[in-house]
């Protein structure tokens, strides 16, 4: 298990970044659904693959937005190179618990993106409006405005970021 989130609002309801990637394929039956993004709605007694939409099922990173239960964000990487798919970054966000996921990139790079975010690296606000914060292992911390919709680069030098945590003042 790489993170596991909740939403105060919803009981029992989990998000899980598992480990996925290589080992995620059982045989001609599929992805196994034990591994790779989950939710359970019954407090971690079972878990369902939500991974479907999502260019790999590999990462480290998931947030729930702070007023919508429904509404989670991963990060996935390439599970052998832990970097970005192809080399372009983006967020991805459901906003239906995990059914569909759409993919945020708006202001980050298009090609070369190869680094890595880590579980703790990722966070969210609590505005009305919220917006994702995450940094990289190459040193960049990204602002995602618009829950995500438009990335900005705040730092772009600094040491390997292993924790990002969002506090208002």
């Amino acid at each position: 298990m790489h993170k596991i989130v909740a939403h105060k609002d919803a009981p029992g309801r989990m998000y899980m970044q598992n480990h996925g990637g290589w080992a995620q394929w059982d045989g001609p039956g599929g992805p196994r659904p034990d591994i790779g993004v989950l939710r359970s709605d019954d407090y971690g007694k079972s878990w369902r693959s939500i991974v479907k939409g999502l260019p790999s099922d590999f990462g480290f990173p998931i947030v729930v937005h702070p007023d919508d239960a429904d509404t989670v964000y991963v990060l996935p990487l390439e599970p052998m190179t832990r970097t970005c798919p192809d080399g372009k970054p983006a967020a991805w966000r459901s906003e239906n618990g995990g059914a569909s996921w759409t993919r945020l990139a708006r202001g980050l790079p298009k090609k070369g993106g190869y680094f890595t975010v880590l579980r703790d690296a990722m966070d969210i606000d609590e505005l009305t409006t919220p917006a994702l914060y995450f940094g990289t292992t190459t040193g960049q911390l990204w602002i995602g405005r618009d829950g995500g919709e438009e990335w900005e680069a705040l730092f772009e030098t600094l040491p390997p970021i292993h924790c990002v945590k969002v506090g208002l003042v």
